[in-house]
């Protein structure tokens, strides 16, 4: 072998030897990776307050009408929930959200918890002209609206027994009890439905029947939070807590 192919064995060897690595490349990847972890993290987050309630609005509440109605009965007391099918008031804004819907029927009681974001509150002031304030927990009235089949018509519930306010990150929740529900009638109400409105400056009451067309239909939010009829009817037994 000679001595010039000896020197070109060198010159290979020089070329295979590691190249330093860009510092710019280098930092670009640990940024793009942060951001994915960021997003990745972020989405998780949302997604974990979104379905997590707490506590004090998601159990049963006992109010004194319930307690006095479980301490005749004890372990007989009959509580039903149902899963809601369309727990929102309008698929795409979602304004208000329910769930953990509580029917006690011997005792005309329903509860239901709604909840609603920050950003709705202050997106209704915006559209109202007047300052709301998302911790107030009367911020929003509510009643129910039952039908108990075409001749009988609607019936309103306009009385909140009794209530809950609890706040999570930007999250708002109200639980709901409403007292004195007729469900006495044989596979009634055939639906309920919670109807929700900014508390008026000058506690306007509420329109008994509302037109489509009309304002207060459309300053109206209304989420169906109960079925029993032939298109939907399963109900869940309640396990009661001691």
């Amino acid at each position: 072998m000679s001595d010039y192919e000896r020197y070109g064995d060198y010159d290979e060897i020089d070329d295979d030897s590691p190249k330093s690595k860009n510092p710019i490349v280098i930092i670009l990847k640990i940024l793009i990776a942060f951001m994915c972890v960021s997003v990745v993290g972020l989405i998780a987050f949302r997604l974990i307050v979104f379905n997590n309630y707490p506590d004090s609005v998601e159990e049963l509440y006992i109010n004194d009408a319930l307690e006095a109605h479980y301490s005749a009965l004890g372990d007989n007391i009959s509580v039903k929930t149902q899963s809601l099918r369309a727990p929102y008031d309008d698929e795409d804004l979602g304004n208000f959200f329910c769930d953990y819907l509580y029917v006690i029927e011997e005792l005309g009681q329903l509860q239901i918890t709604v909840r609603y974001n920050t950003s709705t509150v202050r997106r209704f002031s915006d559209e109202l002209g007047r300052e709301l304030d998302a911790d107030d927990e009367d911020v929003f009235e509510y009643r129910l609206c039952a039908s108990y089949g075409d001749e009988a018509g609607l019936v309103y519930y306009d009385v909140v027994s009794d209530s809950v306010f609890a706040s999570q990150v930007m999250y708002r929740y109200k639980k709901l009890v409403f007292d004195g529900i007729d469900f006495s009638g044989e596979g009634s109400p055939y639906w309920i439905r919670l109807e929700v409105r900014v508390k008026p400056e000058n506690d306007t009451p509420w329109e008994k029947n509302l037109a489509p067309d009309s304002d207060a239909a459309k300053d109206t939010y209304m989420i169906p939070i109960y079925e029993n009829n032939e298109n939907y009817s399963k109900f869940e037994d309640y396990k009661f807590k001691k």
